[in-house]
């Protein structure tokens, strides 16, 4: 039994030193199992990281037009009354009763209100019968002149037939001359007279309040019993007219013409009026008059602008659009309103090369309806610009270009 344990020990012996030997590569193995998934995944991550961080923005462009100077300006305007005056009272007095009202149509001459004018009736009275009183003043002088007159006549026969000293007639001659410069005086006091009589009854008419011209009261600030003064308002302490009246047909409208296209509006040329809240009316007027020369604030135009009105639909203080057709000297090129950047270092479109590298260009802005906008100066037409070009934006940057609208 001896002899046969040794082969058992050996045997046993030997699978273990193969076991030994083969854990180091089992555990090769399990490492690589869990290491091999991790590291397959971290590359994955990797790649997409990479793919991700090489990936341009995407911007959407538009082609910049080409398109000559003429077309359709439309400008914004404010609608004024052709014709407005603030009626004050001419006499002062108590107002007896008014006849007309806001919103009241007007013809010139017509009696808007009427006033009690005691006191220029009293000066009228008393300015009458000082004239009277210059008549009979006059009635005198002729009746002296006539007597002297015939003194003087006798005075010279007398002295003729040397009945009488020359002193005698040179002193009926001199008596004669006053009186009738008696008379001339007394004529000059009657004209005076006659004059402030016309001037009392022409105060006291004008008790009497008329329209200066046809429009419509679009105020009034007086009532039966108000105190108005001459020249002045209802109250000492009160700026506002007894009423106030405009004339809208035909109405004004004033617009303001930017340098570019200043050159073509002339005199007589159409326009177009619309207001919004007349949508699909279009009022045909025509340039009436402009100013000459530019605001030299705001480079400018000042012109005007005259529609008719006599249907009275449109009304003064409105806001208004007008069209006229105008052209300019030279091409501009058009792109989207939202193409232009406008910052501190000036204005700026983005545009954007065949190689999708992104070059800021300094433009000077034309006209701009909102949705386009023309630029006289920096583009040649053709360029693709970024449509909506963010904060971010710089010189030189790369970017994938798609054609948007």
């Amino acid at each position: 039994m001896n002899a046969v344990s040794p082969p058992f020990h050996f045997a046993g012996g030997h699978r273990r030193r193969w076991l030994f030997a083969l854990m180091p590569v089992a555990l090769v193995l399990l490492f690589f199992a869990g290491w091999w998934p991790r590291h397959v995944a971290r590359g994955r991550l990797v790649a997409a990281s990479s793919a991700a961080h090489e990936r341009l923005p995407r911007v959407k462009v538009a082609t910049a037009i080409a398109a000559d100077g003429g077309r359709s300006l439309t400008l914004p305007g404010s609608m004024v009354a052709n014709q407005q005056a603030a009626v004050n009272a001419r006499a002062t007095g108590y107002v007896r009763r008014w006849l007309v009202d806001i919103g009241d149509r007007v013809h010139t001459g017509d009696v808007l209100a009427e006033l009690e004018t005691p006191e220029l009736d009293q000066q009228l009275a008393q300015a009458r019968a000082a004239l009277e009183q210059k008549h009979a003043a006059l009635e005198q002088a002729n009746a002296n002149l006539g007597y002297a007159r015939a003194t003087a006549a006798r005075q010279d026969t007398l002295l003729a037939a040397a009945l009488v000293s020359q002193q005698d007639d040179d002193q009926a001659r001199a008596q004669r001359d006053i009186w009738v410069a008696n008379v001339h005086a007394a004529e000059s006091d009657i004209a005076a007279a006659q004059a402030n009589v016309r001037q009392l009854v022409q105060l006291v008419s004008f008790g009497h309040v008329l329209a200066p011209f046809d429009g419509r009261i679009t105020e009034r600030n007086i009532d039966v019993g108000s105190l108005v003064n001459a020249g002045g308002s209802p109250s000492a302490s009160s700026a506002r007219p007894m009423f106030r009246i405009e004339s809208t047909d035909p109405l004004r409208v004033f617009i303001q013409v930017p340098q570019t296209f200043a050159l073509s509006v002339k005199q007589d040329e159409p326009a177009s009026v619309s207001v919004r809240q007349l949508p699909g009316r279009a009022f045909e007027g025509k340039v009436t008059r402009t100013a000459g020369t530019l605001d030299p604030a705001s480079r400018t135009l000042n012109a005007e602008v005259d529609v008719p009105n006599s249907s009275g639909e449109l009304l003064a203080g409105m806001y208004a659009h007008v069209s006229i057709a105008v052209a300019v000297a030279h091409r501009v090129v058009r792109v989207p309103s939202s193409a232009v950047i406008i910052d501190a270092s000036g204005v700026h479109v983005a545009t954007v090369d065949g190689s999708g590298q992104v070059h800021l260009v300094a433009v000077q802005r034309g006209l701009d309806n909102g949705r386009d906008i023309d630029l006289v100066e920096g583009l040649v037409g053709g360029e693709q610009v970024m449509v909506n070009p963010g904060g971010d934006v710089t010189d030189g940057m790369r970017v994938e270009a798609v054609a948007g609208p």
